[in-house]
Protein backbone atom coordinates (compact mmCIF):
# COMPACT_ATOMS: atom_id res chain seq x y z
CA UNK A 1 0.00 0.00 0.00
CA UNK A 2 1.25 3.46 -0.91
CA UNK A 3 0.84 6.30 1.79
CA UNK A 4 -0.88 9.21 0.31
CA UNK A 5 1.67 12.24 -0.08
CA UNK A 6 -0.72 14.79 0.92
CA UNK A 7 0.17 14.69 4.58
CA UNK A 8 3.77 14.94 3.99
CA UNK A 9 2.73 18.29 2.46
CA UNK A 10 0.62 19.31 5.04
CA UNK A 11 3.01 18.90 7.33
CA UNK A 12 6.02 20.67 5.64
CA UNK A 13 3.34 23.50 5.19
CA UNK A 14 2.56 23.48 8.94
CA UNK A 15 6.06 23.33 10.52
CA UNK A 16 7.81 25.93 7.81
CA UNK A 17 4.55 28.65 8.20
CA UNK A 18 5.44 27.85 12.01
CA UNK A 19 9.37 28.23 12.25
CA UNK A 20 8.95 31.04 10.16
CA UNK A 21 6.42 32.80 11.98
CA UNK A 22 8.27 32.28 15.34
CA UNK A 23 11.75 33.51 13.62
CA UNK A 24 9.80 36.78 12.81
CA UNK A 25 8.35 37.59 15.92
CA UNK A 26 12.08 37.02 17.83
CA UNK A 27 14.27 38.82 15.20
CA UNK A 28 13.34 42.00 17.19
CA UNK A 29 15.26 40.90 20.39
CA UNK A 30 18.50 40.63 18.73
CA UNK A 31 21.09 42.78 18.01
CA UNK A 32 20.04 44.35 14.09
CA UNK A 33 22.81 42.13 12.07
CA UNK A 34 21.26 39.27 13.21
CA UNK A 35 17.83 40.47 13.28
CA UNK A 36 18.23 40.82 9.25
CA UNK A 37 19.41 37.30 8.79
CA UNK A 38 16.10 36.22 11.21
CA UNK A 39 13.81 38.07 8.40
CA UNK A 40 15.69 36.54 5.62
CA UNK A 41 15.51 32.63 7.11
CA UNK A 42 11.65 33.64 8.37
CA UNK A 43 11.21 34.96 4.91
CA UNK A 44 12.43 31.80 3.61
CA UNK A 45 10.62 29.23 5.53
CA UNK A 46 7.07 31.35 4.11
CA UNK A 47 8.10 30.76 1.17
CA UNK A 48 8.56 27.21 1.77
CA UNK A 49 5.17 26.80 3.70
CA UNK A 50 3.14 28.71 0.48
CA UNK A 51 5.21 25.97 -1.48
CA UNK A 52 3.87 23.29 0.35
CA UNK A 53 0.67 24.76 0.29
CA UNK A 54 0.59 25.27 -3.48
CA UNK A 55 1.18 21.32 -3.19
CA UNK A 56 -1.68 20.61 -1.01
CA UNK A 57 -4.46 22.51 -3.79
CA UNK A 58 -3.07 20.63 -6.85
CA UNK A 59 -6.47 19.05 -7.48
CA UNK A 60 -8.50 22.01 -7.81
CA UNK A 61 -5.14 24.86 -9.27
CA UNK A 62 -4.24 22.81 -11.67
CA UNK A 63 -0.95 22.02 -13.10
CA UNK A 64 0.18 25.05 -14.36
CA UNK A 65 0.25 26.90 -10.67
CA UNK A 66 0.91 23.73 -9.09
CA UNK A 67 4.54 23.12 -11.42
CA UNK A 68 5.04 26.95 -11.87
CA UNK A 69 3.62 28.83 -8.59
CA UNK A 70 5.14 25.61 -6.21
CA UNK A 71 8.88 24.93 -7.73
CA UNK A 72 9.11 28.52 -8.07
CA UNK A 73 8.74 29.43 -4.20
CA UNK A 74 10.97 26.00 -3.29
CA UNK A 75 13.79 27.78 -4.92
CA UNK A 76 13.07 31.71 -3.57
CA UNK A 77 13.06 29.89 -0.23
CA UNK A 78 16.71 28.82 -0.81
CA UNK A 79 18.19 31.62 -2.41
CA UNK A 80 16.80 33.45 1.04
CA UNK A 81 18.80 31.03 2.77
CA UNK A 82 21.36 31.67 0.71
CA UNK A 83 21.54 35.61 1.00
CA UNK A 84 21.07 34.87 5.00
CA UNK A 85 23.69 32.61 5.31
CA UNK A 86 25.59 35.67 3.88
CA UNK A 87 24.61 37.70 5.99
CA UNK A 88 25.41 36.04 9.04
CA UNK A 89 29.02 35.23 7.82
CA UNK A 90 29.37 38.54 6.80
CA UNK A 91 30.34 37.79 3.11
CA UNK A 92 29.30 39.75 0.21
CA UNK A 93 25.66 39.45 -0.61
CA UNK A 94 23.69 40.48 -3.74
CA UNK A 95 19.86 41.04 -3.83
CA UNK A 96 19.69 39.12 -7.31
CA UNK A 97 19.92 35.71 -5.92
CA UNK A 98 16.38 36.18 -4.56
CA UNK A 99 14.80 36.88 -7.99
CA UNK A 100 17.59 35.31 -10.80
CA UNK A 101 16.94 31.72 -9.82
CA UNK A 102 12.92 31.62 -9.16
CA UNK A 103 12.48 33.68 -12.13
CA UNK A 104 14.42 31.24 -14.23
CA UNK A 105 12.52 28.27 -12.25
CA UNK A 106 8.91 30.30 -13.40
CA UNK A 107 9.97 30.51 -17.09
CA UNK A 108 11.30 26.81 -17.63
CA UNK A 109 8.69 25.16 -15.56
CA UNK A 110 6.04 27.68 -17.96
CA UNK A 111 7.15 26.40 -21.01
CA UNK A 112 7.74 22.88 -20.06
CA UNK A 113 3.99 23.09 -18.54
CA UNK A 114 2.04 24.41 -20.76
CA UNK A 115 4.23 24.76 -24.14
CA UNK A 116 6.27 21.40 -24.61
CA UNK A 117 4.05 19.58 -21.75
CA UNK A 118 7.06 17.56 -20.33
CA UNK A 119 7.83 17.31 -16.83
CA UNK A 120 10.75 15.59 -16.67
CA UNK A 121 12.63 18.56 -17.94
CA UNK A 122 11.10 21.05 -15.65
CA UNK A 123 11.86 18.47 -12.53
CA UNK A 124 15.48 18.35 -13.71
CA UNK A 125 15.84 22.15 -14.05
CA UNK A 126 14.18 22.26 -10.70
CA UNK A 127 16.39 19.76 -8.98
CA UNK A 128 19.56 21.40 -10.90
CA UNK A 129 18.93 25.31 -9.16
CA UNK A 130 18.19 23.64 -6.11
CA UNK A 131 21.51 21.73 -6.12
CA UNK A 132 23.13 24.58 -7.17
CA UNK A 133 22.28 26.83 -4.08
CA UNK A 134 22.83 24.03 -1.43
CA UNK A 135 26.17 24.28 -3.12
CA UNK A 136 26.50 27.73 -2.73
CA UNK A 137 25.09 27.39 0.81
CA UNK A 138 27.79 24.91 1.66
CA UNK A 139 30.52 26.69 0.10
CA UNK A 140 29.60 29.63 2.40
CA UNK A 141 29.33 27.75 5.35
CA UNK A 142 32.29 26.47 4.97
CA UNK A 143 34.27 29.24 4.69
CA UNK A 144 36.32 31.04 7.43
CA UNK A 145 35.16 33.48 9.30
CA UNK A 146 37.00 35.83 11.74
CA UNK A 147 39.66 33.42 11.00
CA UNK A 148 38.12 30.33 11.90
CA UNK A 149 35.59 27.54 10.96
CA UNK A 150 32.76 27.35 13.79
CA UNK A 151 31.50 23.79 14.37
CA UNK A 152 27.80 24.43 13.61
CA UNK A 153 28.43 26.03 10.38
CA UNK A 154 30.35 22.74 8.93
CA UNK A 155 27.56 20.48 10.13
CA UNK A 156 25.19 22.55 8.58
CA UNK A 157 27.08 22.81 5.14
CA UNK A 158 27.44 18.74 5.69
CA UNK A 159 23.73 19.01 5.81
CA UNK A 160 23.52 20.82 2.78
CA UNK A 161 25.51 19.23 0.83
CA UNK A 162 24.49 16.11 1.65
CA UNK A 163 20.68 17.09 0.17
CA UNK A 164 22.52 18.67 -2.98
CA UNK A 165 23.74 15.24 -3.28
CA UNK A 166 20.12 13.84 -2.99
CA UNK A 167 19.35 16.61 -5.61
CA UNK A 168 21.68 15.38 -7.86
CA UNK A 169 20.35 11.68 -7.85
CA UNK A 170 17.01 12.86 -8.46
CA UNK A 171 17.98 14.53 -11.74
CA UNK A 172 20.13 11.36 -13.02
CA UNK A 173 16.89 9.00 -11.90
CA UNK A 174 14.72 11.40 -14.16
CA UNK A 175 16.94 11.25 -17.00
CA UNK A 176 16.49 7.47 -16.82
CA UNK A 177 13.18 7.42 -16.49
CA UNK A 178 11.87 9.19 -19.49
CA UNK A 179 9.13 12.32 -20.16
CA UNK A 180 6.74 12.87 -17.27
CA UNK A 181 3.36 14.71 -18.33
CA UNK A 182 1.72 17.56 -16.16
CA UNK A 183 -0.35 15.60 -15.06
CA UNK A 184 2.14 13.33 -13.18
CA UNK A 185 1.42 11.47 -10.57
CA UNK A 186 3.55 12.47 -7.13
CA UNK A 187 1.88 9.95 -4.80
CA UNK A 188 4.42 7.31 -6.07
CA UNK A 189 6.70 5.54 -3.99
CA UNK A 190 10.18 7.67 -4.82
CA UNK A 191 8.05 11.07 -5.19
CA UNK A 192 7.41 10.45 -1.53
CA UNK A 193 10.47 9.48 -0.22
CA UNK A 194 12.18 12.74 -2.17
CA UNK A 195 9.46 14.90 -0.16
CA UNK A 196 9.73 13.28 2.77
CA UNK A 197 13.43 13.39 2.85
CA UNK A 198 13.18 17.28 1.83
CA UNK A 199 11.03 17.99 5.14
CA UNK A 200 12.72 15.89 7.07
CA UNK A 201 15.74 17.71 6.13
CA UNK A 202 14.61 21.53 6.75
CA UNK A 203 13.29 19.83 9.91
CA UNK A 204 17.28 19.25 10.73
CA UNK A 205 18.38 22.74 9.34
CA UNK A 206 16.13 24.53 11.19
CA UNK A 207 17.84 23.59 14.21
CA UNK A 208 21.24 23.73 13.09
CA UNK A 209 20.31 27.18 11.83
CA UNK A 210 19.62 28.17 15.38
CA UNK A 211 22.95 26.80 16.63
CA UNK A 212 24.46 29.28 14.13
CA UNK A 213 23.14 32.22 15.32
CA UNK A 214 23.36 31.03 18.93
CA UNK A 215 26.92 30.46 18.72
CA UNK A 216 27.17 34.24 17.20
CA UNK A 217 24.84 35.94 19.60
CA UNK A 218 26.86 34.83 22.61
CA UNK A 219 30.16 35.58 20.96
CA UNK A 220 28.45 39.40 20.17
CA UNK A 221 27.64 39.52 24.27
CA UNK A 222 31.40 38.12 25.24
CA UNK A 223 32.67 41.46 22.61
CA UNK A 224 30.19 43.64 24.15
CA UNK A 225 30.94 42.45 28.01
CA UNK A 226 34.63 42.86 26.97
CA UNK A 227 34.70 45.99 24.67
CA UNK A 228 34.38 49.40 25.05
CA UNK A 229 31.27 51.04 22.98
CA UNK A 230 33.16 53.85 21.67
CA UNK A 231 36.46 53.03 20.96
CA UNK A 232 36.44 49.16 20.37
CA UNK A 233 39.41 48.49 22.93
CA UNK A 234 39.35 46.58 25.71
CA UNK A 235 37.12 47.81 28.86
CA UNK A 236 38.38 48.21 32.00
CA UNK A 237 37.54 45.03 33.86
CA UNK A 238 38.88 42.98 30.76
CA UNK A 239 42.05 45.14 30.40
CA UNK A 240 42.12 43.70 34.38
CA UNK A 241 41.79 40.41 33.91
CA UNK A 242 44.11 40.49 30.66
CA UNK A 243 46.97 41.95 32.52
CA UNK A 244 46.39 39.55 35.80
CA UNK A 245 46.79 36.53 33.18
CA UNK A 246 49.86 37.99 31.95
CA UNK A 247 51.39 38.65 35.51
CA UNK A 248 51.03 35.43 36.35
CA UNK A 249 52.77 34.27 32.88
CA UNK A 250 55.68 37.01 33.26
CA UNK A 251 56.37 35.50 37.30
CA UNK A 252 56.09 31.70 35.35
CA UNK A 253 58.29 32.51 33.28
CA UNK A 254 60.60 35.46 34.50
CA UNK A 255 60.34 37.37 30.74
CA UNK A 256 58.74 40.38 32.76
CA UNK A 257 56.60 42.90 31.29
CA UNK A 258 55.85 46.61 30.50
CA UNK A 259 52.78 49.21 31.40
CA UNK A 260 52.30 51.90 29.91
CA UNK A 261 49.21 54.82 30.89
CA UNK A 262 48.69 56.78 28.37
CA UNK A 263 46.65 60.28 28.72
CA UNK A 264 45.76 63.04 25.76
CA UNK A 265 46.91 66.12 26.70
CA UNK A 266 44.53 69.06 27.58
CA UNK A 267 41.40 66.69 26.41
CA UNK A 268 39.21 69.16 28.89
CA UNK A 269 39.79 71.14 26.65
CA UNK A 270 38.46 70.09 23.56
CA UNK A 271 35.53 68.94 25.10
CA UNK A 272 34.92 72.48 25.77
CA UNK A 273 35.55 73.95 23.35
CA UNK A 274 34.27 71.81 20.84
CA UNK A 275 31.71 69.75 22.68
CA UNK A 276 31.39 66.15 23.61
CA UNK A 277 30.84 64.50 20.29
CA UNK A 278 34.31 66.35 19.15
CA UNK A 279 35.88 64.24 22.30
CA UNK A 280 34.42 61.52 21.41
CA UNK A 281 36.24 61.78 17.45
CA UNK A 282 39.23 62.33 19.61
CA UNK A 283 39.36 59.24 21.59
CA UNK A 284 38.16 57.28 18.57
CA UNK A 285 41.01 58.70 16.39
CA UNK A 286 43.63 58.33 19.08
CA UNK A 287 42.82 54.86 20.56
CA UNK A 288 43.44 53.78 16.90
CA UNK A 289 46.49 54.93 16.33
CA UNK A 290 47.88 53.84 19.65
CA UNK A 291 46.67 50.29 18.29
CA UNK A 292 48.63 50.42 15.17
CA UNK A 293 51.85 51.44 17.39
CA UNK A 294 51.77 48.33 19.19
CA UNK A 295 53.02 44.90 18.28
CA UNK A 296 50.73 41.92 17.80
CA UNK A 297 51.16 40.39 20.87
CA UNK A 298 50.19 43.35 23.00
CA UNK A 299 47.44 45.06 24.53
CA UNK A 300 45.58 47.98 24.74
CA UNK A 301 42.84 49.31 27.06
CA UNK A 302 40.11 52.54 27.87
CA UNK A 303 41.49 52.68 31.04
CA UNK A 304 38.47 55.60 32.26
CA UNK A 305 37.79 58.75 30.33
CA UNK A 306 40.66 60.11 28.29
CA UNK A 307 43.24 57.33 29.73
CA UNK A 308 44.46 54.45 27.88
CA UNK A 309 46.56 51.69 29.13
CA UNK A 310 48.52 49.36 27.06
CA UNK A 311 49.87 45.98 28.51
CA UNK A 312 53.44 45.18 26.94
CA UNK A 313 53.62 41.56 27.46
CA UNK A 314 57.89 39.60 27.39
CA UNK A 315 58.58 43.63 27.25
CA UNK A 316 62.13 45.30 28.87
CA UNK A 317 62.64 48.68 28.92
CA UNK A 318 64.33 48.73 25.72
CA UNK A 319 61.05 47.31 23.96
CA UNK A 320 58.74 49.69 25.99
CA UNK A 321 60.69 52.40 24.62
CA UNK A 322 60.46 51.18 21.05
CA UNK A 323 57.20 51.48 21.62
CA UNK A 324 56.40 54.39 23.27
CA UNK A 325 58.66 56.46 20.82
CA UNK A 326 56.83 54.81 17.66
CA UNK A 327 53.72 56.41 19.74
CA UNK A 328 54.98 59.99 20.30
CA UNK A 329 55.92 59.70 16.19
CA UNK A 330 52.88 58.81 15.56
CA UNK A 331 50.95 61.70 17.23
CA UNK A 332 53.84 64.42 15.62
CA UNK A 333 51.65 64.93 12.82
CA UNK A 334 48.52 63.41 14.83
CA UNK A 335 45.70 66.17 13.74
CA UNK A 336 41.81 66.04 14.12
CA UNK A 337 39.28 68.37 11.93
CA UNK A 338 36.88 69.69 14.29
CA UNK A 339 34.18 72.75 13.21
CA UNK A 340 36.97 73.14 9.71
CA UNK A 341 39.60 73.02 11.98
CA UNK A 342 42.71 71.35 12.57
CA UNK A 343 43.22 70.52 16.16
CA UNK A 344 46.54 69.08 17.65
CA UNK A 345 46.37 66.28 19.59
CA UNK A 346 48.91 65.38 21.84
CA UNK A 347 49.46 62.36 24.68
CA UNK A 348 51.56 61.73 27.89
CA UNK A 349 52.98 58.26 28.85
CA UNK A 350 54.09 56.77 32.28
CA UNK A 351 55.84 53.72 31.82
CA UNK A 352 57.03 50.77 34.24
CA UNK A 353 58.55 47.74 33.77
CA UNK A 354 58.73 44.59 36.13
CA UNK A 355 61.12 41.60 35.64
CA UNK A 356 58.29 39.20 36.98
CA UNK A 357 58.24 39.87 40.49
CA UNK A 358 55.55 41.68 40.93
CA UNK A 359 52.21 40.18 41.80
CA UNK A 360 49.95 43.21 42.09
CA UNK A 361 49.28 44.89 38.78
CA UNK A 362 47.92 47.89 40.79
CA UNK A 363 51.17 48.48 42.34
CA UNK A 364 52.49 48.71 38.37
CA UNK A 365 49.39 51.22 37.40
CA UNK A 366 50.10 53.36 40.55
CA UNK A 367 54.00 53.58 39.61
CA UNK A 368 53.04 54.13 35.63
CA UNK A 369 50.85 56.76 37.23
CA UNK A 370 53.16 58.59 39.00
CA UNK A 371 55.57 58.47 35.85
CA UNK A 372 52.30 59.73 33.81
CA UNK A 373 52.66 62.72 36.28
CA UNK A 374 55.90 63.59 36.05
CA UNK A 375 55.62 63.76 31.98
CA UNK A 376 52.83 66.03 32.31
CA UNK A 377 55.01 68.30 35.21
CA UNK A 378 57.71 68.37 32.39
CA UNK A 379 55.81 69.79 29.47
CA UNK A 380 53.69 66.85 28.03
CA UNK A 381 54.01 65.28 24.59
CA UNK A 382 56.27 63.24 26.08
CA UNK A 383 57.03 60.04 28.49
CA UNK A 384 58.54 59.02 31.48
CA UNK A 385 59.91 55.65 33.54
CA UNK A 386 58.79 54.39 36.98
CA UNK A 387 61.37 54.51 39.50
CA UNK A 388 63.79 56.22 37.87
CA UNK A 389 63.48 60.02 39.39
CA UNK A 390 67.03 61.16 38.18
CA UNK A 391 65.67 60.69 34.62
CA UNK A 392 63.84 63.35 32.67
CA UNK A 393 60.74 62.70 30.45
CA UNK A 394 61.91 62.79 26.90
CA UNK A 395 60.28 64.89 24.65
CA UNK A 396 58.19 63.75 21.53
CA UNK A 397 61.13 63.16 18.37
CA UNK A 398 63.83 62.62 20.83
Amino acid sequence: MIPDIQPFWLIGALGAFGCGLLVLIVRKAYPEHLGRVLSLWGAANICLGAAYAVRLARSWEGPLVFHVLGSSLFVACLSLELLAVRVLKRQPVSRGWIAAPSLLTAAVCLWFTAAQKNITIELIVFNFVNMTLMILIARSLVRAEDGRRRFADLVTAGAYALLGVAACLVIFDYFRVGSFSPEYDFNRPRSIFNGVTAILAEGTIFPLFLLMLSERLNRDLVVQAMRDPLTGLYNRRAFEEIAFRELAGAARTGLGLAVVLIDIDHFKQVNDKYGHAAGDAALISAASTLRHCLRNEDFLGRWGGDEFCALLPRAGRQQAREVVERMLLAFEDFNLQLDGKLVKIAVSMGVVTEDGDTKDFFSLVVQADAALYRAKEMGRKGFAFALDENREPEEAGA
